[in-house]
Order: structure tokens, then C-alpha cells, then sequence
């Protein structure tokens, strides 16, 4: 599917401009909508889109200057279509001179003039692919920016929706058909002899981090993030989830990199690595398991492993914290299955394993311990707190409360009410 980015600062003419065609049958997404040209290039550089319909005259940057920038910047694409007033074709030369793939005067856009620009744009995007036109440098490190700003989200678990992961995943053309992954944390440490060079010593530390990548990625798949000057991220691709048949290798690796940056720079590099985990999505704790296993590091025992715990007790430690967030929603043993990406099956086995109890009984008693506290504090009568929490309506609710309870929730606020006034007897 083509991404596509509509630019214009009048909301009209971009509402206008998705609803003209049926964009699916073209093979095209809408990626997003800017409003003026710096918002524009902002979007170009974290959607990556593959065609652009632009006006030309914008607020802080016109359409031509986002033309000229992609073209320094990326190349041939992104493609632009322009958007035009009658009056304008002194920039309309400009456009063509871009190798803009159109011009449109906006009081004569149709369906079928804009469908037979889009058509021309997607038979130069179909040419271009076709000659395998090697990516430029400048799209290439914005490449390894985007694809380094993903795993930074990742590891600190800031993806909204499982979408929004795939998508960006898919986006950047990783591949984490691994078994395994785990994030490894590493430090540059500065160095003994005091550096009055700034520029000097940020350079050291990038020299240093720019070796350690080259040599651990020639031998293992691996990604490397950069947080800050010092700091930097490892995240390895595991070729099984057994750490035996990986871990002494990996070991081995790391102490040879650890001990070659030493020997080259006379610098100290510290390292720890987090616990192996099967879902990409939790690589958060792998990356809070390696932090923790760095503050046992030292310069004398500069690499440090992290003890393994149970994998499937993490998996179901997420699926619990998971229900608790979304008491809310509709938590069917099918849906829950398919935001963590087991087969419900699975998932009930982990579930009645590694919970104690069953997964529909583990979340009728969170909706109940729930129901408790906003029963306690008032929050609205029996019917509303039952909508609240997911349940189809107050008579089941009440009949679930009183099997979990032993007491039925009016019950349950009777009681509270006799407690009150024995509070308040005591205390006259």
C-alpha cells in the first residue's frame, strides 16, 4: 500500500481531497494531513510517505521549499503533486524543474483530474522501483533515526496500540522473526585524563560506541540505539530461546568488545544484559532487567548477565496488568489472546498454570475488587459502576458480585452504611 500526505492550510481543501476518491481501490493510504510546510517536512521524515499533494502557498515553508528539501534530502521520493492558483505559474515552472509529477489549479480539481495524477504518480513510483535505485545516504541515516527512536519506544514500552507497533515495525523493514530478543545496556565511562575539549570528548565517546556497533553486528543480529552521548542500547535478535545454546557465544562476544575499545581508545566500557524475552512487545522488561544488572557492574567486572526468570510467568505478569488497565473493555479470552498473540487455548493454560485460578475467574474478581473501591467512594449508583466496569447490565453484575462476595452489591452498601454509623456513634 502507497502512503500518501496531504498538505494545505485549508482544512477544506484536505477534507476535500480525501473524500474525492476511493483511495483504497488505488492502493493508497492517507498516512496524515499538515497544515503548513515545516509541519509538512516534519511528517515526510516520520511517515515516509511515497507521494505528496501539496499547495504551494503555506504558512512558515511553501510547497516548492518541501519539494527542494526532499529533493536535497531523500532523493527521488517522496513525489509531489502541486497544487496551484491561476495566478502562480511562475512557481509552477519552479514545480515542473522539481520533476513535480503535476500541477493542479485548485478551483478546477475533479475526481478525474486529480485520479489521473495520482494514476501518472504511482506509474513513476512502480518505474522507480523497478531500477532499484540505491537508497541515498541522507534517507539512509534517516532510516537508522527513525528505526532507532522505534526501539527506543520499545524498550521504554511507549507504543500506543499493538497497530501502531506493526505498522511502524513493517514501516522500517525489521524483521523480529527470531525466537528470541533481549536488550543489552551499555555505558562508555569517561576517560581518567581530564578532556578541556569538549567537541573532543563528545567525539571519543561517538568513536567509541561507532566501534562497539561494528564489530558485535558483524557477528550477531543486533540493533544499536543511541540515547545519549555516552549511553547506548543493544537490541539482540536470539537464534533460540534456550540461553544455553546462545548465551556462551554472546558472553564471549561482548568481553572481546568490552576489551578491544579498551585496548584501542583506553576507555572503559560497561555492559549488562536483560532477560531473554519471546514477544518483541516485551522487550520493556528485558531493558528494566539489564538496567537493574548494571548497577552491579564495575570497572573490574564490567559485564554482568541477568538471572532468567520464568518466561511464561512474565507473559501472564503482562496479560494481568493488562486486564487490570482495561477493565472497561470487553475482555473475552479470544481478544486478550490475540493483543498478546497466543491462541486462546494457550493462553487459558498459561492462564489456569501460572495464575492460580481461570482466566474469566481472575477477571471477575479485578471487575469486583474494582466495583469495591468505587462503591466505597461513591462513585455512582450500582447500574452506572456496572456499565463502568464492563458488565452487560446491573442484574449480571449483581449476580457475579454476590458469587464473588457472598453478598450482593446493595448488600455490600448496607453494610457500609451500618459501618458509618457505628463510626460516627463511637465517636459522639
Amino acid at each position: 500500500m502507497n502512503k500518501l500526505l496531504i498538505v494545505d492550510d485549508e482544512p477544506l481543501v484536505c477534507v476535500g481531497i480525501q473524500s474525492m476518491l476511493k483511495w483504497e481501490d488505488l492502493g493508497i493510504e492517507i498516512a496524515g494531513t499538515a497544515r503548513n510546510g515545516q509541519q509538512a517536512l516534519e511528517l515526510i521524515e516520520s511517515l515516509g510517505p511515497d507521494i505528496v499533494i501539496t499547495d504551494i502557498k503555506m504558512p512558515l515553508k511553501s510547497g516548492l521549499e518541501v519539494a527542494e528539501e526532499c529533493a536535497r534530502k531523500y532523493g527521488e521520493l517522496p513525489l509531489f503533486i502541486i497544487l496551484t492558483s491561476f495566478e502562480e505559474f511562475e512557481f509552477v515552472r519552479r514545480a515542473l524543474g522539481l520533476r513535480a509529477v503535476d500541477y493542479l489549479i485548485k478551483l478546477e480539481l475533479t475526481p478525474e483530474t486529480l485520479t489521473a495524477s495520482v494514476t501518472r504518480a504511482l506509474s513513476m513510483l512502480e518505474n522507480i522501483r523497478k531500477t532499484d535505485t540505491p537508497i541515498p545516504p541522507a534517507r539512509q541515516e534517516n532510516i537508522q533515526g527513525l528505526r532507532e527512536k522505534f526501539f527506543l519506544r520499545l524498550c521504554n514500552n511507549l507504543f500506543e496500540t499493538k497497530e501502531q507497533y506493526l505498522t511502524q515495525k513493517e514501516e522500517l523493514g525489521l524483521d523480529f522473526s527470531c525466537p528470541a530478543m533481549m536488550a543489552v545496556l551499555g555505558e562508555v565511562e569517561a576517560p581518567l585524563n581530564n578532556y578541556t575539549d569538549h567537541e573532543k570528548l563528545q567525539a571519543l565517546y561517538t568513536s567509541c560506541i561507532q566501534m562497539v556497533r561494528e564489530m558485535l553486528e558483524k557477528t550477531f543480529t543486533c540493533y544499536t540505539v543511541v540515547p545519549d552521548s555516552r549511553h547506548f542500547i543493544l537490541v539482540f535478535c536470539l537464534n533460540d530461546r534456550d540461553s544455553a545454546k546462545w548465551r556462551k557465544q554472546l558472553e564471549e562476544g561482548l568481553r572481546k568488545t568490552i576489551g578491544i575499545v579498551h585496548n584501542y581508545f583506553n576507555v572503559h566500557i560497561r555492559m549488562a544484559a536483560g532477560i531473554p524475552v519471546e514477544d518483541p512487545l516485551m522487550l520493556e522488561t528485558s531493558y528494566l532487567s539489564a538496567r537493574r544488572a548494571y548497577e552491579e557492574t564495575s570497572r573490574e567486572s564490567p559485564l554482568r548477565f541477568s538471572d532468567t526468570p520464568d518466561y511464561k510467568q512474565q507473559v501472564i505478569a503482562r496479560v494481568e496488568d493488562y486486564i487490570r488497565h482495561n477493565l472497561d473493555k470487553h475482555l473475552s479470552l479470544h481478544e486478550v489472546a490475540e493483543v498478546f498473540n497466543f491462541s486462546p487455548n494457550y493462553l487459558s493454560q498459561l492462564f489456569s498454570k501460572y495464575a492460580g485460578e481461570g482466566f474469566v475467574d481472575y477477571i471477575s474478581a479485578e471487575r469486583i475488587r474494582a466495583a469495591k473501591e468505587m462503591l466505597v467512594r461513591g462513585e455512582g449508583p450500582i447500574y452506572t459502576i456496572a456499565e463502568k466496569l464492563g458488565f452487560e447490565n446491573a442484574f449480571y453484575f449483581s449476580k457475579v458480585f454476590k458469587r464473588v462476595e457472598g453478598i450482593s452489591p446493595r448488600d455490600f452498601l448496607h453494610k457500609l452504611e451500618l459501618q458509618k454509623e457505628k463510626q460516627g456513634d463511637d465517636g459522639e
